[in-house]
């Protein structure tokens, strides 16, 4: 005679177990999070309403420029251009772009900081900056900012060489909201 195990036997049923607890936990440890729950509705009411009025003034900002976007003050202070780097050619109508920020925790908890958090933009392509400038010696590395600390570097990429270039800032990748500064 064939037994079949109670369901709670059942490895699987383990796996949805801890799967769903650590759901749960995710949803209730979000960042920003206090007890009283008329307090946290107001908070994403808020949130709401200003990323909105932000999609609707998307704004472009210029080189020397501060803008700021989760605690986080960013200015391009300068950019270059090149059309060789460490003696190679960039692509066929391409150009090199160092770009030059400066970045400034102006909240209470630290901050990330990566030079993936930025792209540089042209013709509709969005693409990393990561090319290495042996001419540059200070490179944006990652690290963290801790309350008022600030740090600035470089990076390089390459877009197109003629029309709008534009740098993005996106602090957080699981969020559309970002820092667009005109380059060219």
């Amino acid at each position: 005679m064939k037994t079949t195990k109670a369901w709670y036997q059942k490895w699987w049923a383990w796996v949805l177990i801890i799967l769903g607890a650590l759901l749960i936990i995710g949803i209730i440890n979000t960042p920003g999070d206090t007890t009283n729950t008329q307090a946290t509705a107001t908070k994403k009411v808020a949130k709401k309403s200003t990323a909105t009025k932000e999609s609707a003034t998307a704004t472009t900002y210029k080189v020397g420029e501060t803008a700021t976007i989760d605690n986080v003050q960013v200015t391009v202070t300068n950019v270059k251009t090149a059309t060789t780097l460490n003696s190679n050619d960039p692509k066929t109508g391409n150009q090199y772009y160092t770009v030059t920020v400066s970045l400034k925790n102006i909240g209470k908890d630290k901050v990330s900081y990566n030079p993936f958090d930025f792209e540089i933009k042209a013709a509709g392509n969005q693409t990393s900056l990561d090319e290495f400038n042996m001419d540059e010696n200070n490179q944006l590395d990652s690290g963290d900012l801790t309350a008022g600390g600030s740090v600035s570097g470089t990076m390089t990429g390459q877009a197109k060489a003629d029309g709008t270039v534009e740098l993005i800032y996106n602090p957080s990748y699981f969020s559309d909201r970002h820092l667009t500064f005109k380059l060219q």
